[in-house]
């Protein structure tokens, strides 16, 4: 459990920074994937994180193979909590706005 906390915090922290390289220059929207997934790598080549030695699974031939595909994880898991962020802002927006699309036309025509 200790582990799946610190790869969720990690994964919520490549989302922001990947939020925040994006704020800054409009073409790096098309490089999101590209971009999480170095921040993944990056963050757990310096954190030294290994998704499998944490699960117990210590047959990976090279160290350096099992820190870089968590890496890779931690960036697709924070691709995944951008979509679903995206999906809940997207979703509370529509229903605001399809509420005064409904108040306006439908009760004029009642009244």
């Amino acid at each position: 459990m200790h582990f799946f906390a610190v790869f969720l915090f990690f994964s919520l922290g490549v989302m922001g920074l990947t939020m925040l390289g994006e704020r800054g220059y409009r073409k790096l929207r098309e490089g999101r994937a590209f971009m999480a997934c170095g921040w993944g790598v990056g963050l757990a080549w310096l954190a030294n994180l290994n998704m499998w030695t944490s699960w117990g699974i210590t047959n990976l031939r090279y160290e350096w193979v099992g820190v870089t595909l968590t890496g890779i994880a931690i960036g697709g898991t924070a691709l995944f909590a951008h979509a679903i962020l995206g999906f809940f802002a997207g979703l509370h927006r529509k229903l605001d706005d399809q509420a005064e699309q409904l108040e306006r036309g439908e009760l004029r025509r009642v009244a």
